[in-house]
């Protein structure tokens, strides 16, 4: 979380700014964050505790939207759960209900269960407002793309090397298949 004293001095006002022109103009500003952008804001707004993972997330994951998050419309028409593509060292935890309240924020998602691992699930997906909502996945993952990407020689080596050849395959197997990543693609997300 720590930058330069520049450009994170200038989101942080930047968030701000937004943040304050909603509370007060007709027009609003809309604001979709996501992965490092997320964190921050989460972070920035005092809503838990940015924390370094166990191990990195790599890959595509079932996310599971919340009660709230299943009537969000910017979760409208995505299966409970859906899959999302996920590549972070980082991590939301930690919630503090006292502030999610104070600023009117919503927790929308939560990472995939794990009853056979003794940690906290990672907050996903966030509603801060109306017009400010973020997420720790990547809903502008393009399957197609992600393939192609992944399945060069060097980067396969290179992902095979750190994850291990069943996580390869997996990930692959799961762009592959058009009911996971295809499914929660930013197009078919309602638009403000």
């Amino acid at each position: 979380m720590e930058g330069d004293g520049i450009w994170d001095e200038q989101y942080y006002r930047w968030l701000n700014e937004v943040w304050e022109w909603n509370q007060y103009e007709d027009t609003k500003k809309h604001v979709f964050l996501i992965c490092h952008s997320f964190q921050m804001a989460c972070d920035h707004f005092q809503l838990g505790r940015i924390a370094p993972r166990r191990s990195m997330s790599f890959g595509t994951f079932p996310v599971h939207q919340t009660d709230t998050g299943v009537v969000d419309p910017i979760f409208e028409g995505l299966p409970i759960p859906f899959w999302a593509a996920d590549f972070r060292r980082w991590q939301f935890i930690e919630p503090n209900p006292q502030r999610f309240q104070e600023i009117g924020a919503e927790i929308l998602a939560l990472e995939k269960i794990r009853p056979h691992v003794p940690l906290e699930r990672a907050i996903m997906a966030v509603r801060f407002s109306s017009e400010i909502i973020g997420t720790q996945f990547h809903p502008e993952a393009d399957a197609e793309g992600m393939l192609v990407h992944f399945q060069e020689e060097e980067r396969k080596f290179n992902i095979i090397e750190e994850h291990g050849e069943a996580k390869f395959k997996r990930m692959i197997r799961d762009l592959s298949d058009p009911e996971k990543i295809a499914k929660q693609m930013l197009p078919s997300y309602p638009t403000f």
